[in-house]
């Protein structure tokens, strides 16, 4: 017997539907707008400049909207699948249960990687998953975040271009002597204020969008991290109370170095591949010294109290006390919920 939807489930697989069948669409007029506005610039738009700086201009107009079109091809054409594989056996030398990285994915029933999520638009796990963008129909995570980033901020760049040439040419036409409407066709006004009414509610957008995404590139989160997280996202729309710790931000130099794959190409929306390929992360330290002083004043020995370090710092003899602990207990019997445990 099939199993019977639930009204939910029914109206989330007709959004989903809806989606994919509207993707095409969307991403056509995603590339259109930006298209509009350089022919607008180049072909009707006279800004009454000098043959250099008519040239620069030119340079500064296609470069964006080549940088950005590069931009969104990344976007829509980089997947973030989760590889299959078996999982990674857990790190103990983290003593958080956060860091773990041998979970199961409840819906595909797949591993899933630390902070991969299960995508319902794209049915299945995305790789370090921010959101997915109906404006590139398909997700953006670990491999193409990058891309969809430096699209939004090349789109930004035009977007203001855009606006800047828009009003120098509008104040040049409303102060001609012949008129404003004897310029240009009618063909030309009615094509001008329809990708100026699109573009700048467009260009408001993208700008916040931009800020936001830069926000959680340098505090190293995803979007859906942050929603959790609480205060530790944006600034102007997290909650007074912090849900979570972010472990992964080791601070704003180091996460956006990391971000853009220590490149010195940042600028280019090349693919992001890590030699951890999304099973592993870099973590912030746990503890300062200060946290460990509370306990035993004798281990800071005068270092400065934000000094971070990690377990292996306080003794490098951990792991030894480690092996000794399980080599001490091993083979021995252990009740557990009714059941007799023999430690390994």
């Amino acid at each position: 017997m099939l199993p019977i939807k639930q009204p939910h489930q029914k109206r989330v697989s007709k959004m989903n539907q809806f989606s994919k069948q509207a993707g095409p669409f969307v991403i056509f007029f995603t590339v259109l707008m930006p298209t509009n506005c350089v022919i607008l610039e180049q072909f009707y738009f006279d800004l009454k400049l000098d043959s250099v700086s008519q040239n620069i201009q030119n340079l500064l107009i296609y470069l964006v909207y080549v940088m950005a079109m590069w931009s969104y091809y990344q976007a829509i054409t980089i997947k973030n699948i989760t590889a299959q594989r078996t999982p990674l056996a857990p790190d103990n030398r983290r003593i958080d249960p956060i860091y773990k990285n041998n979970a199961a994915c409840t819906v595909c029933n797949k591993w899933k990687p630390i902070r991969a999520h299960h995508c319902s638009m794209c049915q299945q796990c995305i790789l370090k998953m921010d959101h997915h963008c109906p404006w590139i129909n398909n997700c953006v995570g670990l491999r193409n975040h990058r891309a969809f980033y430096l699209f939004t901020m090349y789109m930004t760049i035009g977007a203001i271009q855009y606006s800047w040439a828009s009003y120098v040419y509008f104040k040049d036409l409303y102060r001609n002597d012949q008129g404003f409407f004897s310029q240009q066709t009618t063909f030309f006004y009615l094509y001008w204020t329809f990708t100026s009414l699109v573009l700048y509610p467009t260009c408001a957008m993208l700008f916040f969008l931009f800020c936001y995404h830069s926000i959680l590139v340098f505090t190293n989160q995803t979007t859906i991290e942050q929603m959790r997280n609480g205060s530790n996202g944006c600034m102007c729309c997290s909650s007074s109370v912090t849900k979570n710790s972010n472990l992964y931000n080791r601070g704003w130099i180091a996460n956006a170095a990391w971000f853009f794959n220590y490149s010195y190409l940042w600028f280019l929306p090349f693919q992001n591949v890590y030699e951890t390929d999304g099973t592993s992360y870099p973590i912030a330290p746990l503890c300062t010294f200060a946290d460990i002083e509370t306990y035993d004043p004798s281990i800071g020995n005068g270092l400065p109290p934000n000094t971070q370090i990690d377990l292996e710092q306080i003794d490098p003899k951990f792991l030894d006390y480690i092996q000794t602990a399980k080599e001490k207990y091993k083979g021995k019997k252990v009740q557990l919920n009714g059941k007799e445990i023999v430690l390994a």
